[in-house]
């Protein structure tokens, strides 16, 4: 008898374990499946504002024109064995701002898009801390908030530059996020942040530990050695943290509603963040200028799964 509920046991755990893992594999296709946007083989040499145009081209071709948005994306045990599965360093090596074969993105799956600018008023920094005229920035929370998930506002900011990649930063408020408050605009994002206390945010520390021995800190340097004409900087001034300040803290709501809807009220030519940068001991904070948006936000198929944001890992 206890033979036979072994035998059961057994064949129901392996009956479990296929339909997790076939789960998983709907969730990350297989390469096969999935190519990435088509661009021009020359794309990598164009002047920056060029690739901008080019990729929001893109992102205007795959516009969301009705409302309500696509659903925000669940985020549970079966996403993260799903990122699990994903090599993480892609993150940090791919260089292009198309997404790569087989990559999809589980956490910061929806959000919107706009041109943006950097305005800079004190260019002590270097690089593109100098200033650029051709950016992009997406706006998105991790995942979507419910249970024991708070509202986790981030931004990937991108720097278009001439003749060679493109300068990435990533920024949250704090991996566990701000509770209740719908408020985008509540908080000061940073790309430094405060290890989570949740459980779930434990086992995020311990997935990105596999890119970096540093999961909450993503470095600026490489925004700060070349500048947006795509020149080496001969005596580079490389700050160690970015503070994206919101300048519209008290515009939009704190109860619960599609944040997204938020930002497609946002007209072309706001200041939306201050930008202060900290020396590379922390005892220096400066604020350095304005991003400054160049068009309306776009919620869009290829601004959610096509645009690539490379992270420099600390290590």
């Amino acid at each position: 008898m206890k033979k036979n509920i072994l035998k059961i046991s057994l064949v129901g755990f392996f009956v479990i374990c296929v339909g997790v893992y076939a789960f998983i594999n709907e969730l990350v296709e297989p390469p096969a499946l999935r190519t990435p946007a088509s661009y021009p083989a020359n794309y990598e040499s164009l002047k920056g504002c060029e690739k901008q145009n080019i990729l929001w081209q893109k992102i205007e071709e795959t516009r969301v024109t009705t409302l309500p948005l696509p659903e925000l994306r669940h985020f549970g045990f079966f996403q993260f064995l799903a990122m699990t599965r994903q090599e993480l360093e892609i993150k940090g090596q791919n260089v292009s701002d198309f997404a790569p074969t087989g990559w999809k993105k589980l956490i910061h799956s929806r959000g919107a898009v706009a041109k943006v600018k950097l305005e800079i008023t004190d260019k002590y920094y270097s690089g593109v801390f100098s200033g650029a005229e051709c950016a992009l920035l997406r706006l998105s929370l991790t995942f979507k908030p419910g249970g024991s998930k708070g509202v986790a506002p981030g931004l990937a900011l991108k720097v278009l530059r001439d003749g060679t990649h493109s300068a990435n930063i990533s920024a949250l408020y704090g991996i566990d996020g701000q509770g209740e408050d719908f408020n985008f605009f509540r908080n000061t994002l940073s790309n430094i942040v405060d290890p989570g206390k949740t459980f779930g945010a434990k086992m995020m520390h311990n997935l990105f530990e596999k890119a970096s021995p540093f999961p909450e800190e993503i470095k600026i340097e490489d925004m700060a050695l070349i500048d947006t004409a795509g020149k080496q900087v001969t005596n580079p001034v490389v700050p160690r943290r970015i503070f994206f300040v919101p300048t519209m803290t008290n515009q939009f709501l704190s109860s619960e509603h599609d944040v997204r809807e938020d930002f497609l009220k946002i007209p072309a030519g706001t200041a939306l963040y201050e930008i202060h940068l900290a020396s590379p001991d922390g005892k220096n904070l400066r604020k350095v200028g304005h991003i400054v948006t160049a068009s309306e936000f776009t919620s869009s198929e290829f601004g959610d799964s096509g645009l690539f944001f490379r992270h420099q890992f600390r290590y």
